[in-house]
């Protein structure tokens, strides 16, 4: 059932962004008055195909990836007409290059607005357990702590700070920190040195030692273990130990270590009935001096660490234009970082990947998890066509550029040299992206 969800989702986010950014191209192109000979969604055989009155053919094809718009004088840069792609001015050429990419952005800018409308629950910035030994806790980042910057950069939720620290992948130097503890703002550095370089990290701050604030709520219980032992299940709250009020899941670490392997009496509720049990720890067989006694827990994200984000239309409308601008920026950074190698190529994702998040999204998040999925996924098909590959929408800007430069065509050899060479690195790309996905998928 799943995999049918996958799959569906995959298709028709994949279908949406493809359809936008061919409309980008087929309404600037007939602004401009040329002549559109066919407008396809999907590749290889027509499946379902139409004229309109201006004698354009549509056409939805078998496969459901990619599509284009066919216009008179694309190919045949001898066609003169007035309605041909090739007797247009440069300035009109490059528009309705650029229009498919940037039809990409807009439908980002429009999902972005509503869902900022609409609002979501999310993380905030908010410090959870600080690893041992890790780059925060040897800078002085504490639990509790609230994170309001990051190297200047306003943070309001844990996603913030993560798209804030994605961009200094790779790099030396120091990550500055501006914090809130204690009511009082404080600035902690973080040292960096070719930070993550060749790596697929999946939760940056995790990386650097600040963990996710936990609700004290057990999720499993070691078999054979003291907290078995002693009768603690799997959804119990621990509301205290040894009288010590408990409130997230860090602190119940460091009240077991407190006691120095001797008795602690657990005060928890389970089903709405409050009860005592008394545990004794074992030494981590890993650490000395870790007393453990058998419990994990369930994730659940500590209630403080809560927000809803909701905005007004016109601040929804503005947020969503600069987290556009931000992602497309961030996006030809990554690029340029993979490019000079501060960033690992693995973290290419292809149509497995986005296949599985765009059906996790709808498992998991639902219809707002979705759509900003599309929106995210929307944003790279865009910056990918601006990359100056031939037969992408970059490389043909490119060219054109070149021969408004040199005043004359370039060779019709030299085009089919190029066109074969751009053919040939999105294929490299797509099976390189398919490889990622697969070595993911047998981890």
């Amino acid at each position: 059932m799943n995999t049918l969800i996958y799959i569906t989702a995959f298709i028709f986010l994949i279908m949406t962004i493809t359809a936008v950014h061919e409309a980008g191209h087929f309404f600037v192109a007939k602004f401009f008055k040329v002549k559109i000979l066919d407008f396809s969604i999907g590749m290889g055989k027509s499946i379902k195909s139409w004229k309109d009155k201006s004698d354009t053919e549509f056409n939805l094809r078998i496969l459901p990836i990619g599509g284009f718009v066919k216009m008179l004088g694309e190919e045949d840069k001898k066609e003169t007409s007035n309605a041909s792609f090739a007797a247009k001015l440069y300035y009109q050429k490059i528009l309705i290059l650029l229009a498919g990419p940037m039809a990409n952005f807009l439908l980002a800018i429009f999902l972005f607005t509503c869902l900022n409308i609409y609002g979501n629950t999310t993380i905030s910035s908010l410090v959870g357990q600080i690893s041992q030994d890790s780059p925060a806790y040897e800078a002085g980042i504490e639990e509790n702590d609230l994170i309001l910057e990051i190297d200047s950069s306003p943070v309001v939720s844990r996603a913030d700070a993560q798209m804030v620290l994605a961009r200094r992948l790779g790099e030396t130097g120091k990550i500055n920190f501006l914090l809130l503890s204690n009511e009082e703002k404080k600035n902690i550095s973080i040292e960096i040195n070719e930070w993550l370089q060749g790596e697929e990290p999946s939760d940056l701050l995790y990386n650097i030692g600040i963990n996710i604030p936990i609700e004290p709520i057990i999720g499993k219980v070691v078999a054979e273990s003291p907290a078995e032992i002693a009768g603690l299940r799997a959804g119990d709250r621990i509301l205290s130990i040894n009288g010590n009020k408990i409130s997230s899941w860090s602190e119940i670490k460091s009240q077991i270590n407190l006691n120095f392997g001797f008795s602690s009496i657990f005060y928890i509720e389970r089903n709405g009935i409050k009860e005592n049990f008394s545990i004794t720890p074992f030494n981590s067989e890993t650490e000395k001096e870790n007393w453990v006694i058998g419990i994990i827990a369930s994730n659940k994200i500590l209630e403080k660490a809560r927000i809803m984000q909701r905005y007004e239309v016109f601040d929804s409308f503005f947020k969503a234009t600069s987290q556009t601008y931000n992602t497309v920026t961030d996006s030809f950074t990554f690029l340029y970082k993979m490019v000079i190698g501060y960033v690992s190529p693995k973290n290419l994702g292809g149509p497995v990947m986005i296949g599985q998040f765009a059906g996790e999204s709808i498992i998991y998040g639902g219809f707002y998890s979705f759509l900003l999925l599309l929106s995210f996924v929307s944003i790279g098909l865009g910056v990918i066509n601006l990359v100056p590959i031939p037969i992408l929408d970059g490389g043909q800007i490119l060219i054109l550029t070149i021969e408004k430069l040199k005043g004359s065509p370039i060779s019709p050899k030299i085009l089919d040299l190029t066109y074969r060479f751009g053919i040939s690195a999105v294929v490299v790309l797509m099976i390189f992206a398919l490889v990622n996905d697969i070595s993911r998928i047998s981890l």
